[in-house]
This record gives structure tokens, C-alpha cells and sequence, in this order.
């Protein structure tokens, strides 16, 4: 059963830090200029709302497309930097199809959106890894679900310590 974790814990951190980073990281950074140009969709919502800047989107992947080149560094897998770089970007993305959604539902930036705020990003990550057919998606599928659970997990935890720490104005 040891072997077992250890392998899920590599699993998880090759495959998820870099994208829970880059998820994570705009919080960083109070950005001014908004990625949908304060445009409004043809329902007239916003496209994706006031927290989603391009400042934020740079840093979310420079922060991890820095642990991608970390981790291919430390474990000698110089070919992982795309993959990395790439479940980076698709974070980001799905991160701004959650935002899209909520705008949709007539949900406000900053409010939750229960489930959806917490996987939007990872479940993104996972369509990425299927269509570039990362082999230790298509052998793990345990992993995955696991993987999602530990992320709605931490997730939740990591907001309640932004809210507490002033980062963040709304506890979920």
C-alpha cells in the first residue's frame, strides 16, 4: 500500500503542481487589464468578468511553466516541458471556461460556483493529457479520480487560508 502512495503522490505532483500553481498564481497579482477587454457576450454578461486579467494570466504561466522547468530539471525529463508548459495553459483555460459559465449563470466574479470552481481547471488539464496521450492517464484511471478529490480538498482549504489572510474578500 506504501508503494502505492508514493507512486500517486509523484503521479500527482508530476502531473498537477504545475497546473495548481498556474491556477493559483493571479492571486498574485491585482490586474488592470481584463483578458475580455470589457467585452459582453451576446446575452450582454460579460465575457468573463473583472478578475480575469492578462496580468494574471502571464504570471499564472510563468509561475508554471517555472515549476514544469523545476521538475524536468530534478528528475532528468527534459521532453516533460512541454507537457508541463501545456497542462499550464490548459489550466489557465479552464479556469476562464468556469468564469465563462458563471458569467453565463448570471453568477458574479468572486461568487461561488460550487464544484465547478473547484475542478474547472483540472478537469481541462485532464482533456490535455488524453489528447496528447500522456500514457499515465490512460493506466491510471483511480489516479485521476483521486486526483480530483484531493484537488476540491485542497482547493477549499487554500481559498479558507486566502480569505483568512486577506488575500481573497469571500470564504468558501
Amino acid at each position: 500500500m506504501n508503494g502505492l502512495l508514493n507512486s500517486f503522490v509523484l503521479w500527482f505532483i508530476k502531473y498537477f503542481l504545475p497546473p495548481m500553481i498556474a491556477n493559483a498564481s493571479p492571486l498574485l497579482v491585482k490586474g488592470n487589464y481584463r483578458i475580455d477587454f470589457s467585452h459582453n457576450f451576446i446575452d450582454g454578461k460579460p465575457l468573463f468578468g473583472s478578475n480575469k486579467t492578462w496580468e494574471g494570466l502571464i504570471i499564472g504561466l510563468y509561475m508554471g511553466s517555472s515549476v514544469t522547468l523545476v521538475y524536468s530539471l530534478l528528475f532528468n525529463e527534459i521532453d516533460y516541458i512541454l507537457v508541463g508548459v501545456g497542462s499550464t495553459l490548459f489550466a489557465l483555460l479552464g479556469d476562464l471556461l468556469g468564469s465563462f459559465l458563471k458569467r453565463r449563470l448570471n453568477i458574479k466574479s468572486g461568487d461561488p460556483l460550487p464544484v465547478i470552481d473547484q475542478i474547472d481547471f483540472a478537469l481541462m488539464v485532464i482533456v490535455y493529457y488524453y489528447l496528447i496521450k500522456v500514457d499515465d492517464f490512460y493506466s491510471k484511471p483511480l489516479f485521476i479520480l483521486y486526483a480530483l478529490l484531493l484537488i476540491m480538498f485542497l482547493h477549499i482549504t487554500t481559498n479558507n487560508i486566502a480569505y483568512y489572510l486577506g488575500v481573497k474578500d469571500k470564504r468558501w
